[in-house]
């Protein structure tokens, strides 16, 4: 992209107010720090902008839209729905990952302060040995995903099956507006953390607004006690109906911290990776080590997880109590109603290794041979996931020969959570590493893949099958985080919320320059 006289005025403006060093135009980083997962935005940015400080973050908006151009926020990179590919000239990318401070952790008052680019394993090395985690304790991808990032995409896993969402967790937020100016929310004020919001509170209007209102800078999280005992159980099905069904009605159940479900094709996935003896023998020294671990060591197959091969459904549960004994028993509970809706008993070591070290590197960003990864999600009432996964297999078996013909496979998760189902197909095929993969993969996965062939075909076939997907779970009535520039939005608003949410946008942003074309989506 040629800069104009106008963006070279800027470049400088940025560079006084961040330093030299933060403001980057090599062609190659722009590249891979403005793709995500899904690919590339319609638009390169002009710069990324890393700033270190809240007040070089404010310079650095400001000096932005001051000078005509639009500012796009990015947390750790994760997402799949474009909520940090520009999608017009024009754009500073603000990438936050400077902005990693623990800045407050208050035990007595149960919460604790962040910045925004600080990541999920950060946070939890952080309040190691306090007692303390918050109720909704981050994405699997929390090693490199941030918090900021979690919040604007309204992001879950750890904890979600009693706490749901990060939505019920963040207690207050700074956010930098377009022009610069700092707005403070919930809890946080000028002077410190308050117990209350005092009136009405606009924490919410930003949680899972993929920066569509401004850049997060600072957010903070409710803390509650870490239970005393956790126990893990997983379980496999013949019927998937009979899984799903089980799997909705333990909404709601006392001491769920995740409750999760692969598919046989997960299952062969993960075989295919097949962890390394050295990993086992690991894996199950931690097992042993902890409360109750021998015995359940004891149940891990010497091939690792060789037991998934005869497994058609599994369904895997993290359990919490008081105590090792109240969590056993609680376990003991499920199990046993598992059982008698048609499950039966497997060695528990996905979720025990899952809960083991829950952040650590990220692998999973390409398939088993090195195959490129792109997922969608619904969130779906409890009541309808069985009939919603069943449309998805029936829509997707009708493309199965072009599917076939292009080595295109998917899987479907589900993920259970206090009110809904979070139903995630995944598409899985043979294509050219982007550059979001070089600069995410693992150096094993980069020396054994960078020179894939490009594959269009089937790339095109994934995204029209990923856009299928939506269609068919948006007609059970599924919700979607991480809206971007991809899922739905504007098209589900009543006439009243479409003038309420202009309205918003002019108040805080005049001149359209925070992050166009998110949220924009029919």
């Amino acid at each position: 992209m040629n800069k104009s006289p106008l963006h070279e005025t800027a470049l400088e403006r940025l560079r006084e107010a961040v330093g030299g060093d933060r403001v980057i135009t090599d062609a190659k980083r722009l590249a891979s720090l403005s793709h995500d997962i899904a690919g590339p935005g319609k638009a390169e940015p002009v710069c990324v902008v890393m700033p270190a400080s809240l007040e070089a973050l404010q310079q650095a908006v400001a000096a932005a839209t001051g000078s005509q151009l639009s500012v796009v926020p990015r947390g750790g990179g994760m997402s799949y729905s474009g909520g940090y590919t520009p999608s017009q000239d024009g754009c500073v990318l603000i990438d936050t990952s400077r902005l990693r401070s623990v800045s407050e952790i208050n035990i007595a008052d149960r919460y604790i302060v962040v910045e925004a680019g600080c990541n999920w394993a950060t946070l939890y090395d952080a309040l190691s040995g306090t007692g303390f985690r918050p109720p909704s304790f981050g994405p699997l991808s929390g090693s490199v995903s941030t918090v900021g990032g979690a919040v604007s995409q309204n992001a879950l896993f750890f904890g979600s099956a009693t706490a749901g969402s990060i939505a019920g967790t963040v207690i207050g937020l700074e956010i930098v507006l377009a022009d610069g100016r700092l707005l403070q929310t919930g809890v946080l004020r000028s002077d410190g953390v308050v117990a209350l919001p005092h009136g009405p509170d606009l924490t919410h209007l930003f949680v899972g607004d993929c920066g569509a209102f401004g850049v997060k800078a600072r957010i903070a999280l409710r803390l509650e006690p870490t239970p005393g005992g956790e126990a893990f159980l997983s379980v496999a099905f013949d019927d998937l109906d009979a899984m799903l069904d089980a799997q909705a009605d333990l909404a709601g159940r006392p001491g769920l911290g995740e409750c999760f479900t692969f598919d046989r094709q997960t299952h062969a996935n993960i075989l295919e990776r097949r962890i390394s003896f050295r990993e086992k023998i690991g894996t199950v020294t931690k097992m042993a080590k902890k409360p109750g671990g021998l015995a359940k060591a004891a149940l891990l197959p010497l091939d690792g997880l060789g037991f998934l091969e005869n497994a058609e459904y599994s369904m895997h549960l993290s359990i919490e109590g008081d105590d090792a004994k109240h969590a056993a028993a609680r376990e003991k509970t499920l199990l046993n109603e598992l059982v008698r809706r048609g499950g039966a008993e497997l060695p528990d070591a996905i979720p025990r290794i899952t809960r083991a070290r829950p952040f650590g590197p990220v692998t999973a960003l390409l398939g088993p041979q090195g195959e490129n990864w792109l997922p969608v999600h619904g969130a779906v009432s409890l009541s309808r996931v069985r009939n919603c996964v069943q449309d998805l297999q029936a829509m997707l078996e009708t493309r199965s020969t072009e599917m076939a013909k292009a080595g295109v496979t998917f899987t479907v998760l589900t993920v259970l959570a206090p009110r809904f189902v979070l139903v995630e197909p995944q598409f899985f095929w043979p294509d050219q590493l982007s550059p979001f993969h070089m600069a995410h993969v693992t150096s094993e996965q980069a020396r054994l893949h960078a020179r894939a062939p490009s594959n269009m075909a089937a790339r095109e076939l994934v995204h029209a099958l990923r856009k299928s997907a939506v269609q068919t779970m948006d007609a059970h009535g599924a919700s979607h985080m991480q809206i971007g520039r991809f899922y739905p939005y504007r098209s589900r608003l009543t006439e009243a919320q479409t003038e309420i949410f202009r309205l918003l946008r002019v108040a805080m942003d005049p001149s359209a320059r925070m992050n166009p074309g998110v949220l924009d989506t029919e």
